[in-house]
């Protein structure tokens, strides 16, 4: 993006770090607000507390003791936080593979690109499934794969508690990419 820094955030129900981002701004702000009473000789209301502020209140009492932000502080929990965000969402996405399985009728496919080798000897493969925005691997049944490679893969399993999915090629198409379209071929 070209910036120095920048920040993401949606709905503070959709991930951990969010809500991290969410507060560190409401900090902010009322620490701000804080630091412009004492500036201008007036108290912090006492409904305030040092954790609304993220900081010791009393420290910012005194006029020479202006609190600045230290924005480093926290990171540990910024980046602890970030697994169970990762976890969580690909338990959301593995229910939602195994909702469509259960609804349909034929078997759920999904077009695939080969990305790269991730172990020869195994015919490891990393993938990237559209429509999932899903990077996974893939042990090919057929042996070895070009880089760029399309095919059609279907879901042989999922459990979402133990973050497993496991693709093999879809019968119908044979696992070939027969259509130039991110849907999947006719039977």
């Amino acid at each position: 993006m070209g910036l120095d820094c920048y920040v993401q955030w949606t709905s503070p129900i959709r991930r951990l770090t969010d809500l991290q981002v969410h507060s560190a701004l409401k900090r902010y702000l009322r620490r701000r607000r804080a630091n412009e009473l004492v500036q201008a000789g007036s108290s912090i209301p006492s409904e305030i507390t040092s954790m609304d502020l993220g900081c010791d209140i009393s420290n910012l009492e005194q006029p020479s003791a202006i609190d600045t932000i230290d924005y480093k502080s926290g990171l540990g929990m910024i980046f602890a936080g970030r697994p169970i965000q990762s976890s969580s969402s690909t338990y959301w996405m593995f229910q939602k593979i195994q909702q469509m399985i259960k609804e349909a009728d034929d078997e759920v496919m999904f077009e695939c690109i080969v990305l790269g080798c991730v172990n020869r000897d195994r015919f490891q493969y990393a993938i990237y499934v559209y429509e999932l925005g899903l990077e996974h691997r893939y042990l090919s049944e057929t042996g070895k794969l070009e880089e760029g490679k399309k095919l059609w893969l279907r879901i042989s399993f999922v459990n979402p508690r133990n973050e497993l999915l496991t693709f093999v090629l879809a019968s119908k198409s044979g696992g070939i990419n027969t259509s130039k379209q991110l849907s999947a071929p006719a039977a």
